[in-house]
């Protein structure tokens, strides 16, 4: 099976001119996974492609804002994977400003925190649900795979 994810920094990295070929690399729908430890992200990846589902991620939160506002409406992600505790912007900043803009407004997003305080996902403006880390891969598939399904070949 063809790994199916790619890096939001090599599409952010491309020139404009070539931005266009950029955007051909995303095989939609996909999850958007950020998280600033890069290990977490490919695991996530990796469980994804292993399922037939496509993945991009993102290691740098400063990053996220301006990755989603150069693409075209039809190349958003289906689901947003976010960690909460990051440094730059936390996921807490990012989901608040993903879900009082219009275009991103749809996108649900599902928190990922190691914070034991974090029970719910309901106090997270934007979040539709949580898993805590660590987390089980399999808990974590079927909540990616009901805002996904039908899977892709």
């Amino acid at each position: 099976m063809q790994y199916s994810s790619i890096s939001a920094t090599a599409l952010l990295a491309a020139s404009p001119a070539s931005q266009p070929v950029a955007e051909k690399s995303i095989q939609t729908p996909y999850v958007l996974a950020i998280d600033d430890d890069e290990a977490i992200v490919n695991v996530i990846l990796s469980l994804l492609a292993t399922e037939g589902y496509h993945g991009i991620g993102i290691t740098n939160s400063l990053k996220v804002l301006r990755f989603l506002d150069s693409l075209n409406d039809n190349l958003l992600p289906r689901v947003i994977l976010l960690d909460l505790m990051m440094p730059g912007l936390s996921g807490y900043d990012i989901a608040a400003n993903l879900s009082q803009n219009k275009r991103y407004q749809h996108i649900p997003i599902i928190i990922m925190t190691a914070n034991s305080r974090v029970q719910s996902f309901s106090d997270i403006q934007g979040a539709v649900d949580y898993v805590a880390k660590p987390f089980h891969l399999e808990p974590l598939l079927v909540k990616l795979k009901s805002y996904l399904d039908p899977p892709f070949p």
